[in-house]
C-alpha cells in the first residue's frame, strides 16, 4: 500500500511487508503530521492547512490481486469572517500562547505587519493602532472601528522553541 500526494514519485506513506511508514513529503508540508493506520491504511492528517489541499493518491497491491489505484481529492478551506465597517472582528485562534513566545498577526500578500509581542514588548503598525487587542492567552486579536481597508488575509505565527504554530482567516469588511 503506498500514498502519494500529487506526483506518483511523492512517496507521504506506506505499508511494505507489514512494515509502515511515513514521510514528510517533497517539500516537508507532512513534516509531523502524518498517522498511518496499520490495519485498515487509513492515513490521518493532523493539523490540517489549506497547503494541505490537493491529490493524494493511493495505491493498493497484492500477490493475489492486481493493482487497485484510488484518487482522493482534499480540500481545505480558510477560515473567514465578514464584518461591518465602524465596528469590530475577533479573529479567534484557539491556540494556546506562553509568555516567551513570538506573536506575529499579519496582513495580505505582503505580510504586513499588524502587531508584534515579542519578550513582553508589542508593537503594532500605525495603521492600526489603538483599535487592536491581543487575547493574553490565545493570541486572538479584536480589530475594532474597522474599515474597508481592513479587509484581506490575516495570518498568525505563534514562534518558540519548540514549534511554529500557524492560522490564517480571511476577513471582509462591508459598508462605508
Amino acid at each position: 500500500m503506498k500514498w502519494c500526494y500529487e506526483t506518483d514519485d511523492n512517496l507521504i506513506a506506506e505499508i511494505k511487508r507489514g512494515t509502515k511508514r511515513t514521510q514528510e513529503g517533497a517539500d516537508g508540508r507532512f513534516r509531523s503530521k502524518l498517522r498511518l493506520d496499520d490495519k485498515t491504511g487509513d492515513l490521518t492528517i493532523s493539523n490540517v492547512r489549506t497547503i494541505h489541499s490537493g491529490l493524494f493518491k493511493l495505491k493498493l497491491s497484492s500477490r493475489a490481486r492486481k493493482t487497485i489505484n484510488k484518487r482522493f481529492i482534499v480540500t481545505v478551506n480558510v477560515k473567514s469572517l465578514s464584518a461591518t465597517a465602524g465596528g469590530s472582528v475577533t479573529l479567534q485562534t484557539n491556540a494556546k500562547i506562553q509568555s516567551d513566545d513570538l506573536i506575529l498577526w499579519t496582513l495580505g500578500a505582503e505580510n504586513v505587519l499588524v502587531v508584534k509581542k515579542d519578550s513582553g514588548t508589542t508593537t503594532v503598525n500605525e495603521r492600526f493602532r489603538g483599535r487592536l487587542r491581543l487575547g493574553k492567552t490565545t493570541a486572538s486579536l479584536t480589530i475594532t472601528n474597522l474599515t474597508n481597508t481592513d479587509s484581506g488575509h490575516f495570518k498568525l505565527q505563534i514562534i518558540n522553541t519548540k514549534k511554529t504554530t500557524f492560522r490564517r482567516i480571511n476577513v471582509t469588511v462591508t459598508g462605508e
